[in-house]
């Protein structure tokens, strides 16, 4: 009996596997090329050993530089520690950038100028800055997500521009827009990359992280890998 459950176990792990790589092959139109091809600088958190931290790198992926890290800092009061950074904004004129972290049990507002190495506390009690965040609107565009499908909104006109073929969950299948570049040239979108909810659950489980984020040129609909943030702020000078 034993031996059965543990058959077909491993027989849904392979399902899964495979369907996974079916999912990537017919729904991927990838060109890693791309890439060259973007300008400007992005800002966004990443997650390291646990703690969202800051950091900036060339739109192109290149050149990836730590910001900052809160991690020990973030005490909360009870003798635990939140370290993360949720929500940053950066300021080009000032060249500086604003975050909220935890500083002695409450979310605070800092300051952190270019080259310098220790923020400066300028507020308490802040859940959210200005933000700078890419946007699912420019100028005449608009994109969405229905039943896991992403969809492009321009003058009036709607169509399909990246089609989810599976079993539509919200949370865990399908395509979610994260927002357009400052020249709306390209879309950056979230994939959970599997045709079933179960899929993507397993896959967190073993890898604690579910699916991939891509960036699109709106003009040939190929794709790339792209930043691994859902929060982006992108600059071109």
């Amino acid at each position: 009996m034993k031996k059965k459950i543990i058959l077909r176990f491993l027989l849904l792990i392979i399902i899964i596997v495979i369907s996974f790589n079916i999912f990537q092959y017919f729904t991927s139109n990838t060109n890693s090329q791309l890439l060259s091809d973007l300008e400007g600088t992005v800002y966004y958190t990443e997650r390291i050993e646990g703690v969202l931290t800051l950091f900036k790198s060339d739109a192109s992926l290149q050149n990836k530089t730590l910001i900052y890290s809160h991690k020990g800092k973030g005490n909360d009061s009870y003798g635990d520690y939140n370290d993360n950074i949720i929500d940053f904004y950066y300021d080009k004129t000032s060249k500086t950038i604003y975050f909220i972290a935890m500083n002695n049990g409450s979310w605070s507002l800092f300051s952190l100028k270019e080259k310098e190495n220790k923020p400066t506390l300028l507020q308490k009690e802040v859940m959210e800055t200005d933000k700078g965040y890419i946007q699912n609107q420019f100028n005449k565009l608009t994109v969405s997500s229905k039943k896991g499908s992403l969809y492009l909104l321009e003058n009036g006109n709607e169509k399909t521009i990246k089609k989810f073929y599976g079993l539509y969950d919200e949370k865990f299948t399908g395509y979610q827009p994260i927002g357009f570049s400052p020249d709306g040239k390209y879309l950056v979108y979230h994939s959970m990359e599997h045709l079933t909810p179960f899929g993507t659950l397993l896959e967190g489980f073993v890898n604690n992280s579910f699916g991939n984020t891509y960036i699109m040129d709106l003009s040939t609909m190929e794709s790339a890998k792209f930043i691994d943030a859902y929060k982006i702020q992108w600059i071109i000078d």
